[in-house]
């Protein structure tokens, strides 16, 4: 299993999805998006993925960091499966999808496996 993290954030593969988690909160500024955003662009290695993103530990994006992310954070994907952890998370993440429709298919999860079963469907109804 392929794994690498830095000081804030941990990304894994694991059965062809890409995962990731936060190690501690974060305050996602727009200089922080900038490297979770660029790091993850590395671990990708140029390949798009399936991504598993746990916002476990979110604790505030700021306006830019919304901006530079919908801008950049897409690129390399397939799709992005997102684990919340409250009401309120829900709620922001699927209007942000249902305003901005996001180039990749992106969906919001309150658990892992429906999260990984959902990716795993999309991974394989690309390959028929």
């Amino acid at each position: 299993m392929r794994e690498a993290s830095n000081d804030f954030v941990k990304f894994w593969m694991e059965d062809g999805i890409m995962y990731s988690r936060f190690l501690k909160e974060v305050q996602l500024d727009l200089e922080c998006i900038q490297e979770f955003i660029q790091f993850r662009h590395e671990f990708s290695q140029g390949e798009k993925q399936y991504w598993l993103h746990d916002l476990n530990g979110l604790k505030i994006m700021t306006k830019d960091a919304k901006e530079y992310g919908d801008k950049y954070g897409q690129e390399f994907l397939h799709a992005g499966a997102i684990i919340v952890h409250t009401h309120l998370q829900k709620f922001l993440f699927n209007t942000f999808i249902i305003v901005k429709k996001p180039n990749v298919k992106t969906s919001i999860f309150t658990n892992k496996e429906s999260a990984k079963k959902w990716l795993l469907e999309l991974k394989q109804k690309s390959f028929h």
